[in-house]
């Protein structure tokens, strides 16, 4: 009886352990914008968003969503570069700004776009 116990509690203990491995892996992050921005042909308004991303290295293919609608599209390169805190930089006039990379805390990649990239709706 000992014996089913301990081994139940050695699975819940392993797989809770497993599952949490997945969640770190997870290629996603938010980010909010306090005013409008570029990226590639499509413009952000101010808001939050969410972005995903599928690949490695210097070819990453990007979604940003805003609630669960995809609102742009594009691709990015993923660095290793590890901050303590969430940070979005933009770079151009405060008339026309253009997001150029996105650092996510927790994580040891970033997203970073090139100027001329297009996103597409």
């Amino acid at each position: 009886m000992k014996f089913v116990k301990y081994s139940a509690l050695l699975v819940f203990v392993a797989f809770s352990l497993s599952s949490g491995v997945f969640a770190k892996d997870r290629n996603e992050g938010k980010f909010s914008l306090t005013e409008p921005v570029q990226i590639g042909s499509t413009r952000l308004k101010a808001g939050n968003y969410k972005v995903t991303w599928e690949g490695t290295g210097a070819d990453v293919q990007v979604k940003i969503l805003q609630g669960k609608d995809v609102v742009a599209t594009t691709s990015a390169k993923l660095v290793d570069k590890s901050l303590p805190q969430d940070a979005v930089t933009l770079s151009g006039t405060s008339g026309m700004k253009t997001l150029e990379e996105i650092d996510f805390s927790g994580k040891k990649q970033a997203l970073v776009f090139a100027a001329a990239e297009t996103a597409h709706n």
